[in-house]
């Protein structure tokens, strides 16, 4: 299979060895247990976060090889501690074409392994990352953690607040794209202003991102995703074409939830409902405008060359949808 980053060859070698780092974790685990979560870490992904750690990095000075590949193996071992937490809060059966690690082990055994997770993360970026970044990634785990909560709290809640969810999409996945991004530049040696503008470009990338997933919810095939569709909905957790309905017309809208939430309709019936009205396109809309405006501040940042790598890793995050 065609690897995401294979267009981006200096990218591609930085995760082949990424991806050994992230696997060598486990060897500080007692072999039983060793052998439970190897082959969770070793499972198929895009890697998109560390990916973009190491596009802002550009051609780094070798001496930064360690503080980029411990800041990227951090960012991924962060972003699966809190996939394994989500399958457990969601119940979600798949990840990544497999069984959820709760479906393995049980919810219990899931977290603490997201714990353990969390901890290896600490561990690297309290030895090889500069300070700044640390803090920073600290600081991020608990926007995050509190956005989970959010989303939890929010379940099922009329009226739809549009502010609400996209405060959740932010600390869900903008401000790790955005982190990443920054860490990358800044743990490179870039400039600080171009360090800050690629953490806004991050930051649109991000909410971009999360937006396009939230659509693939609705709109995508569980065999190309890799994961059940229309969960969100069933769990009370709405999106942006939820938010879409309810400004065209609250009062039906909320009589459909109600419906999808007390099992008189099904998601999969609210969705072939909804398919004629133009939610999927207009949400499609703002994912473009938020890529629109990391662009603008991609330009800022970077060079004509850079610019273009950047412009293929948009291109190949907007074939998703289609």
């Amino acid at each position: 299979m065609k690897s995401f980053w294979s267009e981006f060859p200096r990218v591609e070698e930085r995760l082949g060895r990424l991806r050994q780092r992230v696997q060598k974790q486990a060897g500080t685990l007692p072999s039983e247990l060793r052998d439970e979560i190897q082959p969770y870490l070793v499972r198929e992904g895009k890697l998109l976060r560390a990916g973009v750690l190491f596009l802002a990095a550009g051609e780094a000075p070798s001496g930064c090889d360690t503080a980029l590949e411990s800041a990227a193996a951090t960012v991924e071992l962060l972003h699966l501690a809190t996939l394994i937490h989500d399958d457990v809060v969601d119940q979600a059966a798949l990840r990544r074409g497999e069984p959820a690690l709760h479906r393995q082990f049980g919810p219990s055994k899931a977290v603490l392994y997201g714990d353990w997770m969390f901890a290896q993360c600490f561990r690297m970026i309290s030895s090889d990352v500069s300070s700044a970044s640390a803090r920073s990634l600290a600081d991020l785990v608990s926007v995050m953690a509190a956005s989970e909560i959010l989303q939890w709290n929010d379940r099922f809640r009329l009226p739809v607040s549009p502010r609400r969810i996209l405060r959740k999409t932010m600390g869900k996945t903008a401000l790790l794209f955005s982190l990443a991004m920054y860490t990358g530049a800044h743990e490179a040696g870039k400039p600080d202003s171009e360090a800050r503008a690629l953490r806004r470009a991050g930051y649109s990338l991000g909410m971009a991102f999360q937006l396009q997933d939230d659509l693939l919810d609705w709109t995508g095939q569980e065999s190309e995703l890799g994961k059940p569709i229309l969960e969100d909905l069933s769990a009370g957790v709405y999106t942006w074409p939820v938010t879409l309905a309810w400004k065209d017309n609250p009062e039906t809208t909320r009589k459909e939830l109600l419906d999808v939430r007390d099992g008189r309709l099904t998601a999969a019936d609210l969705r072939d409902r909804w398919n004629p009205l133009g939610y999927w396109e207009r949400t499609e809309t703002l994912v473009q405008s938020y890529l629109n405006r990391a662009r603008l501040d991609l330009s800022c940042a970077c060079n004509i060359h850079e610019q273009a790598d950047w412009e293929r890793l948009i291109r190949g995050l907007s074939k998703r949808s289609r």
